[in-house]
């Protein structure tokens, strides 16, 4: 396994036009079910822990995991925080090994964000960890957050943002949404096409997972470089761990599961364009 930070993994994809997946995944099964995928398919990879992991994994033992289970993979990885809510949980990480952490400080005022956002910049960049931070707000996060209505990302508001934080990544807000999909997602291409053409450093996807293919592409296509999936990851397991459940023992479970996790990561990879580019 070839560590690297977010800076590193996304440095071509704007170019290239593809996007690197970025998989949060909180067990064995799942971890390699996408490393399995990555491996095979020779795509880099970003593996990502989320605050909402906490009460089957710690945030300080997720970085040791993937070194450890990844050392025989070849391909590059990035090991992410995914939707830090707290500067102290980055605190907590950093030490860790962990190569990439995001700050969301969006359902926050700009002028906080912007601090908060800084702060994290000001203990990572001398460390050599990548920071991600959100501007907008993508919905969905629920009791995670003080507000979670949806707010897109402001262009202009954008540029003074990055400008002033230094960030590596910018998670932008275009319509989509965390979890499973209510409704039909309005996605604003047009917004992300602003965004990209104003923007020269990565555009992440936030709330992927229940986009359609093309949506997909058409996001990649106008300049998103890191697409975040797990609920999808999580429902390809549950769906086979219920076709069988009534059949097999848990260890066999676990076996399905990762089965399912690593079809579903192969069908990201090669929607976002990331096949063989490791």
């Amino acid at each position: 396994m070839e560590l690297v930070t977010l800076k590193e993994i996304l440095k071509d994809t704007r170019q290239k036009k593809y996007a690197v997946p970025n998989f949060n995944v909180f067990n064995i099964e799942m971890l390699q079910g996408v490393l399995n995928a990555a491996q095979d398919l020779h795509s880099p990879v970003i593996i990502a822990y989320g605050e909402g992991f906490k009460d089957v994994m710690q945030v300080e033992d997720f970085p040791g995991i993937i070194k450890t289970v990844g050392a025989k993979y070849t391909v590059p990885v990035c090991i992410h925080l995914d939707h830090a809510f707290t500067y102290e949980l980055i605190e907590r990480a950093v030490p860790c090994g962990f190569t990439s952490v995001m700050i969301d400080s969006s359902d926050k005022p700009f002028e906080e964000n912007i601090r908060i956002t800084q702060k994290v910049t000001d203990l990572c960049r001398p460390l050599g960890i990548s920071v991600e931070s959100e501007l907008g707000h993508v919905s969905g996060l629920g009791d995670m957050v003080e507000n979670d209505d949806h707010v897109y990302t402001d262009v202009d508001t954008a540029d003074i943002f990055v400008e002033k934080t230094g960030i590596d990544a910018l998670a932008v807000s275009i319509g989509t949404a965390h979890g499973v999909y209510r409704e039909i997602p309005k996605l604003s291409v047009d917004r992300l096409k602003e965004l990209a053409e104003r923007l020269e450093l990565p555009l992440v996807l936030h709330g992927g997972s229940g986009l359609t293919d093309e949506q997909f592409r058409e996001c990649v296509r106008e300049g998103i470089s890191k697409v975040n999936i797990h609920t999808d990851l999580a429902m390809a397991a549950k769906k086979r761990i219920e076709a069988d459940i009534a059949e097999k023992g848990y260890l066999d479970l676990c076996t399905v599961a990762q089965e399912g996790v690593y079809e579903e990561a192969v069908k990201k990879i090669k929607l976002f364009g990331s096949e063989n580019k490791a």
